[in-house]
């Protein structure tokens, strides 16, 4: 049974995962509906989540919240087909209007650092996007501007996405406005077919049939239509993780604010951590959902709240650069000395040039008398400073003493 930690209490073992994600070689994450409730998007299987307020609503028509996104049910009437695009059009009003949380800002920063291998999202309401991930779509054509390649795509939606409306009847795709007003919404006929038909009646044969657009978010019994091309991420994926890794770094899967419910998302999440023996796999939610069943293959069970979760690796992130700017190296004496008595040799081929003489010979001379002028100063501020000893004077002193062993043994001591 994975190993279940308590966020809220204090405990070393949770300081060391913190510490062990935030200096990680590569992370892949997947996120469920959790990661959203903070911005306004209610996920679905809460007690009041999308299916409670779906069943509430509609309780005489619909038996459970679930059949609504049911391809096997909901499409049967057309009643209940004007049910799912009007809750379609709703939640595309509230993903529109949704602004990135913790949890995405987070994987941005993840992608920034260069640690982000990919972000499996459940979620269609496209805050990645928002975030600044460049999310992989499957309905944007190759020439289009701002397509995203899969091999450079750094967030993959499992389910689809509000972003466009799509014909059941001959897969053409649109914009998907959350205007009220909107020209082409969820639940009208498809333009293409529409067109199709006009111009067969023109030349004197029959018409044909127009689809209704959707939501390209893919529901319940229904086949993925882009199975083959996750399947393709995925496996790449997979031999990322399995791949030999620097000494001392890690390979984290993190799953966030969804139950594994999902059979796809269990797979891909077994998968993940079995890539390879020595990748880590942390499964943080508000509540414990991992029994035995998943023994082997989540090491750890975070119980508390993601947005925490997130914001202790980012303050362990800044305690890391503080540090690393703290230990930064500092200049010795003899490198101190060279860069404040020597003058730039753009002044004395100036000045050489002035008096007619060759710019090396003025160049050294003046470096000479530079040095000479700076070692007699010091001496002075050093014989001042006996008069009155010191434990800083007396260094001085000692130093200033042994000037001449500066140029050809310089002293190691740091300032």
């Amino acid at each position: 049974m994975p190993k279940t930690l308590v966020l809220s209490k204090r405990c070393t073992e949770t300081t060391a995962l913190v510490q062990r994600v935030a200096g990680a070689r590569r992370v892949v994450a997947v996120t469920g509906a959790g990661i959203s409730v903070n911005s306004g998007i209610p996920d679905f299987r809460s007690s009041d989540g999308l299916f409670r307020q779906i069943q509430a609503a509609h309780g005489g028509l619909i038996a459970k919240g679930r059949d609504l996104f049911d391809a096997s049910l909901v499409f049967q009437s057309a009643q209940t087909a004007d049910i799912f695009y009007q809750w379609m059009t709703q939640l595309r009003r509230q993903c529109a209007s949704a602004r990135p949380g913790v949890v995405h800002h987070f994987l941005r920063q993840l992608a920034d650092r260069g640690m982000l291998q990919r972000s499996y999202t459940q979620n269609i309401d496209g805050l990645e996007r928002k975030a600044g991930l460049a999310v992989w779509d499957p309905y944007s054509r190759k020439d289009a501007p701002g397509h995203v390649p899969w091999q450079e795509a750094q967030s993959v939606p499992l389910h689809g996405s509000m972003d466009r409306l799509a014909c059941q009847l001959c897969a053409g795709s649109f914009p998907f406005s959350e205007q009220p007003n909107a020209a082409i919404i969820a639940g009208s006929a498809c333009a293409d077919c529409v067109q199709r038909s006009e111009t067969r009646e023109a030349s004197g044969r029959r018409s044909l049939p127009a689809g209704k657009l959707r939501p390209t978010v893919v529901l319940y019994e229904e086949p993925h239509p882009h199975c083959e091309d996750i399947a393709r991420i995925i496996a790449h994926d997979t031999r990322a993780l399995g791949a030999r890794r620097a000494a001392g770094k890690a390979d984290i899967v993190l799953v966030f604010g969804t139950t594994l419910k999902v059979p796809g998302c269990r797979q891909l999440v077994k998968q993940l951590a079995m890539a390879s023996p020595d990748t880590t796999t942390i499964l943080v939610n508000n509540e414990p959902i991992c029994g035995r069943a998943w023994d082997g293959i989540i090491d750890y069970q975070i119980v508390g709240c993601v947005d925490d979760w997130c914001k202790r690796i980012q303050r362990q992130w800044g305690l890391q650069t503080k540090i690393t700017r703290w230990a930064r190296p500092r200049k010795s004496i003899s490198v101190t000395r060279k860069e404040n008595s020597l003058p730039p040799r753009a002044d004395a081929s100036k000045l050489s040039q002035k008096r007619g003489r060759s710019p090396d010979i003025d160049a050294t001379t003046a470096a000479g008398r530079a040095v000479d002028r700076n070692v007699s100063k010091k001496r002075r501020v050093s014989q001042e400073a006996l008069a009155q000893p010191s434990r800083r004077s007396v260094r001085i002193a000692i130093r200033e003493s042994t000037e001449h062993y500066t140029r050809s043994q310089p002293l190691s001591v740091c300032i």
